[in-house]
């Protein structure tokens, strides 16, 4: 709000799309919080459909128990699939643990003795039947679905071989958490990757929902933020993977592709080339 302040006190004028994130009932968007990690599992859903694979018949690990893994978590329960193992940072031992329960963890519970760093209780954890392993245990867990949402370069090339050969989709919450080496790999075992930049999108995404909404100084629901972001990042999955099966590329790449064609579209519109 003060950059809000500063930037309108410059221009002389009221500009309340020019910066996001603000707070809900001064120019915030409902559904902000929610919208990365939900966004993830949106794409997530709709490649489950590419694949033919019931949601509600898959399990997943996941890195990371901020925010976005937070959230992708709950929706993902919602809609059925079984989260087996999460993996984040104690912040008082100053290292990451795995907290795994074969039957499925109770995410709900999780958040309650979360801390508002994404760190666990180990105590309560383990009453509530975890089984507490080390930070890397949830690369090697016997799943579907990875889905790293903390940190860049989690998944290497010292690590990558410990993927289990169950696992279908690589979603990727979190920015670059795969190295480039570590990706070829992926690659050439088949792995279905959901880019980071097309899976965490839907926290940019709904911050232009944030400025439009300014700008009309005209505020939508929850429930309707929520379903225009379902749409955007179903669309923008559908293009990517369209484009990818049409020109058989692998995920990311084809990810990039649409990218830098529209940016060389939009620059030969402007005339600048």
């Amino acid at each position: 709000l003060w950059m809000l302040d500063e930037f309108e006190a410059i221009q002389g004028g009221k500009f309340p799309g020019f910066i996001t994130g603000k707070p809900v009932g001064m120019g915030g968007s409902l559904g902000r919080t929610e919208a990365t990690g939900y966004g993830v599992i949106y794409t997530l859903r709709e490649a489950l459909k590419v694949l033919g694979i019931n949601i509600a018949d898959t399990c997943a690990s996941i890195q990371g128990f901020g925010n976005v893994a937070q959230y992708a978590a709950k929706l993902y329960r919602e809609l059925g699939g079984k989260i087996i193992a999460v993996a984040c940072w104690d912040n008082t031992d100053k290292t990451a643990y795995t907290f795994r329960n074969l039957n499925g963890l109770d995410i709900d519970r999780l958040v309650e003795i979360s801390d508002s760093f994404g760190s666990l209780d180990k105590n309560k954890a383990r009453d509530m039947g975890c089984e507490i392993l080390d930070g890397e245990a949830w690369l090697e867990q016997d799943v579907d679905i990875l889905l790293p949402a903390a940190l860049e370069s989690q998944i290497t090339l010292q690590n990558v071989n410990k993927i289990s050969q169950q696992v279908k989709v690589l979603a990727e919450g979190a920015n670059g958490p795969t190295t480039p080496d570590a990706d070829g790999i992926i690659k050439q075992r088949g792995i279905y990757v959901i880019p980071d930049f097309l899976a965490n999108a839907g926290g940019v995404t709904c911050s232009y929902f944030e400025q439009v909404q300014s700008n009309m100084n005209y505020y939508w629901e929850k429930d309707e933020v929520l379903e225009k972001l379902d749409s955007k990042m179903t669309a923008a999955f559908k293009a990517v993977n369209d484009i990818a099966q049409r020109n058989k590329l692998y995920m990311r790449d084809a990810a990039y592709v649409i990218s830098i064609n529209r940016v060389a579209q939009a620059v030969k519109m402007r005339g600048w080339v």
